[in-house]
């Protein structure tokens, strides 16, 4: 960790404590431990052509903690992965979370904080975000988000935040990958037509550093969402708008420069029974990317669960990604076009109040262009995990 990022981290931990000492006044606190180990096999840990079949282990500890006053709500994690592979690849990896989230509300204003740091692989964070497959290294990750929301009326309420990330990899530099910071904000509007009916307008703006790969993105657009609750069982929701992109690439004192325009879209449907859930989703979207490119992903996904008793719950996820560069035209190699597909079934198990067993199993395909054709790998994976949830801790004053 870089002195910036601990630097960072120091202003976002003073800044939710001075938030919450305004109102330590009749706090209530609580924290939840739990600790988990698992099992896990994977015959191709990389999903690539490279041989990287595993063994591994993990031992996961974790706490959750909230509070709350009158005004404020505080919630957030520290949990962390300690994990070690054998087989094809011997190595051992520590992952670190520590997310959080403060809401300080007023009589028609809202103060609003996400932010954190993790340190995970790309191959768990990057991948599930634009479904691009890189060097398996680990990722660091700092974020923050402040919000402020004001209430107009009964219906109308503006909204306006500031977004922030860093992320650097490890052993970057050699694996081809290229650390890159996002400063953006957003400046929004929704209004509710009915009991039922939701519409939120949104203007952004990003810009993008990627200093190493000497790429600089400026990322602004529109998007116009809407929301419809069928029932309290089923909701839908669409979204879409225009994104214009200006991309400058500069190497060896030579700068060229792109500018595009790309629509993104998307839409979900939720459905909720007493014992069972559902969920269909598709969207195209616009990522920054560790490969030193921005990549456009086209996402499908789908995932139901079923509660066949009281301790015993089935679930299935799916997900297809298209991901495609979008390049700086003239600005030399790009990556290719890749497909990934998963399919994820898990069982649950509640064997006591305190203790749970999980036992998945993972299908992933990748296929990716190549000069003569198609570059096509897929793997299989299984996990087994047990987790005990230590008794909830409270206090309050």
């Amino acid at each position: 960790m870089t002195r910036r990022q601990i630097f960072i981290i120091g202003v976002l931990v003073g800044c939710c404590s001075c938030i919450t000492a305004r109102g330590i006044d009749a706090a209530e606190w609580s924290a939840e431990p739990s600790i988990a180990v698992k099992g896990e096999y994977n015959s191709n840990l990389t999903l690539s052509n490279i041989p990287g079949e595993v063994w591994g282990h993990w031992v996961s500890p974790s706490v959750r903690f909230a509070g709350s006053t009158e005004r404020l709500e505080v919630s957030g994690k520290a949990a962390g992965d300690f994990v070690t592979y054998y087989g094809d690849q011997n190595r051992s990896l520590t992952n670190l979370y520590f997310p959080v989230t403060a809401r300080y509300t007023m009589e028609q204003d809202v103060l609003a904080f996400d932010g954190g740091f993790t340190r995970d692989n790309t191959l768990m964070s990057e991948l599930r975000q634009t479904g691009a497959v890189l060097s398996f290294t680990q990722r660091n990750s700092l974020s923050m988000s402040p919000s402020w929301s004001h209430t107009v009326t009964d219906k109308l309420l503006l909204q306006t935040g500031y977004q922030f990330m860093n992320a650097s990899y490890e052993n970057g530099r050699r694996l081809g990958l290229f650390d890159y910071v996002v400063h953006g904000g957003s400046l929004g509007a929704s209004y509710k037509v009915t009991e039922r009916d939701d519409i939120q307008l949104t203007g952004s703006y990003s810009n993008v550093d990627i200093q190493d790969a000497g790429l600089k993105i400026r990322n602004t657009g529109a998007s116009l969402s809407i929301t419809h609750a069928f029932s309290e069982a089923t909701t839908v929701t669409m979204f879409g708008g225009p994104r214009f992109l200006d991309q400058t690439l500069t190497f060896g004192g030579t700068s060229q420069t792109d500018n595009q325009l790309i629509w993104l879209y998307g839409g979900s449907i939720r459905k909720t029974w007493e014992d069972a859930q559902a969920s269909l989703d598709a969207s195209r979207d616009v990522n920054v990317s560790g490969l030193g490119v921005l990549l456009k992903t086209d996402r499908l996904g789908a995932s139901v669960s079923k509660d066949l008793s009281e301790t015993l719950t089935v679930s299935l996820a799916a997900q297809v990604f298209m991901v495609e560069t979008i390049p700086v035209q003239g600005g030399g190699a790009q990556a290719a076009e890749t497909r990934v597909i998963t399919a994820t079934p898990t069982i649950t198990w509640k064997l006591t109040q305190w203790w749970s067993l999980d036992a998945s199993y993972t299908y992933a395909d990748r296929s990716t262009d190549v000069p003569l054709g198609r570059d096509m790998s897929h793997g299989n994976s299984a996990f087994v995990r047990l987790t005990y949830n230590i008794p909830k801790l409270s206090l309050s004053r």
